[in-house]
């Protein structure tokens, strides 16, 4: 029984140290964002990868969302899906300005290609995400237009 908690404990302990650490390009940052997707698990805690501005329009939605409803993401606007098996992952040149860098990321989630555009901050010693918008002529959508749009339910 002692085997599992130990190994259990161990992985927590790891993923919070990978999670913890700054990033200090945009590239590092993305390409750790998206590891577990393309190993097949989710990141167990995606708010250290999340600048303090877009964490705060996930908090308001949970706060504001009445217990047992849906909130405003229906799906995971990382993936542009609900659900993920991506493949051909690549992470675009940035174009840093600052404190912020714009950067595409492109990858195919159940083969269909998918483009996120990524506008990222420097924060608390490292690059963070701020806002998303995914690049798609028939389904696009800004992360920050889906929180703000939830606002008329509140």
């Amino acid at each position: 029984m002692r085997l599992p908690f130990a190994v259990a404990a161990a992985f927590l302990t790891l993923t919070s140290l990978v999670a913890a650490q700054p990033f200090d390009t945009p590239e590092a940052l993305l390409e750790a964002f998206y590891a577990p997707y393309i190993g097949g698990e989710p990141f167990p805690d995606e708010t250290v990868f999340r600048s303090a501005a877009l964490n705060a329009m996930y908090v308001a939605d949970a706060e504001n969302t009445p217990e047992g409803e849906m909130g405003a993401l229906d799906f995971d606007p990382f993936i542009d899906g609900q659900d993920f098996d991506l493949a051909d992952f690549s992470v675009g040149s940035p174009d840093i300005s600052g404190d912020t860098a714009l950067v595409e990321v492109s990858f195919s989630n159940f083969g269909e290609p998918r483009l996120i555009a990524y506008e990222l901050t420097f924060e608390d010693g490292g690059w963070r995400i701020n806002a998303l918008e995914a690049v798609d002529p028939q389904h696009s959508y800004r992360l920050s237009e889906i929180f703000e749009s939830a606002k008329e339910y509140w």
